[in-house]
């Protein structure tokens, strides 16, 4: 009686720490993720926010709608030697992209280079406010990162 007493507390003991180690792996997982999620996040605003102070000169930074699925772009105008280029920021297939393309021409997923993950992305410029947003939507909701920058050259 005593053996099988003993069993049985070894037993419960032994599921019980062993519940603990597995709750405390998926504790860590889901923090682990969502450090993950929030480091791609300000690696998206940080490249923006580096263009744009980059590139702060009169008539510069616009906003328009992208033609690659329609959505807002920030567009940068900078002149290298003799050719105007404009650098396209946008989000599609759940990626912030960068293209390099000649003014004019409009850009491609294929002419583009991943910044970070992103499942959505704004941006709105009132008067020399440029004001822009990037979020990743997660299982049960949605981690979201905004900024604004006042253009100086604007004024």
């Amino acid at each position: 009686m005593e053996t099988v007493a003993a069993l049985f507390l070894l037993l419960v003991l032994g599921i019980g720490i062993f519940s603990l180690a597995v709750s405390s792996t998926s504790a860590y997982s889901r923090i682990y993720d969502g450090q993950n999620l929030q480091s791609e996040l300000r690696v998206a605003l940080s490249f923006i926010q580096m263009k744009i102070r980059q590139n702060d000169v009169m008539q510069a930074v616009r906003v328009e709608e992208n033609p690659v699925n329609g959505g807002p772009a920030i567009v940068i105008r900078e002149t290298y030697g003799d050719e105007v280029y404009e650098t396209w920021i946008y989000q599609d297939e759940g990626k912030l992209r960068e293209a390099l393309m000649l003014e004019g021409e409009a850009p491609a997923n294929e002419l583009s280079f991943e910044i970070a993950d992103a499942d959505g992305f704004t941006a709105e410029l009132d008067n020399n406010l440029l004001n822009f947003s990037v979020w990743l939507d997660q299982e049960d909701a949605r981690l979201k990162m905004e900024s604004s920058i006042l253009l100086r050259s604007e004024r």
